[in-house]
């Protein structure tokens, strides 16, 4: 088993088709969307996707049956929500999903603002490149990641950071602009 693999957009394309199929409402939230932002041919990595309906925990049930029925492995994040490892010929993607619960923290606006993008003929929700900038400099893992991804990115819509950055938690705005300076980027 090699997550590693890099995978295409239509393969993407067929494993997030398969769960919007079975009705799983999502919006993907993880470096895919830089990913996809770049206009990357070839995809690496989790695909980590915010999941509105069914809940991941409550009704966790429903995820094991699908990756049953797909003949997907079922296992668990290191959050501890369902983690599906996608099966498309012979590469592997590994799909994490979360919701709003235990640490992890997204505010509404970020998702119900997300855009919907058309993904080999699939219509997919996804968060903007910079609502992606401030959550991972929120979770403070992955600053290499997150300078990379600045410098390749050729526009980033600093009103945007801004306001995705003050619908955090008080606390935490700070550490966050610290984090996003830190990787590069200029305020």
């Amino acid at each position: 088993m090699v997550h590693n693999m890099p995978y295409t957009l239509e393969e993407l394309a067929i494993v997030l088709g398969k769960l919007v199929d079975y009705g799983i409402d999502f919006v993907i939230i993880g470096d895919t969307v830089v990913q996809l932002a770049l206009k990357k041919k070839e995809l690496k990595g989790d695909v980590d996707l915010f999941v509105i309906k069914p809940s991941v925990i409550v009704d966790e049930q429903v995820f094991i049956d699908i990756a049953e029925k797909e003949k997907w492995l079922y296992t668990t994040t290191e959050a501890g929500t369902p983690k599906l490892i996608a099966r498309v010929d012979d590469k592997e993607i590994p799909i994490e999903l979360y919701e709003n619960i235990f640490d992890i923290y997204i505010p509404e606006e970020i998702i119900s603002s997300a855009k919907s993008i058309n993904v080999k003929g699939r219509k997919i929700r996804i968060i903007k490149p910079e609502e992606y900038l401030v959550l991972k400099a929120k979770q403070g893992v992955d600053i290499d990641k997150l300078t990379s991804y600045i410098r390749d990115l050729k526009h980033i819509d600093r009103k945007l950071l801004i306001k995705t950055i003050n619908l955090m938690p008080d606390e935490e705005r700070k550490v966050i602009i610290h984090r996003l300076k830190e990787a590069g980027l200029t305020f």
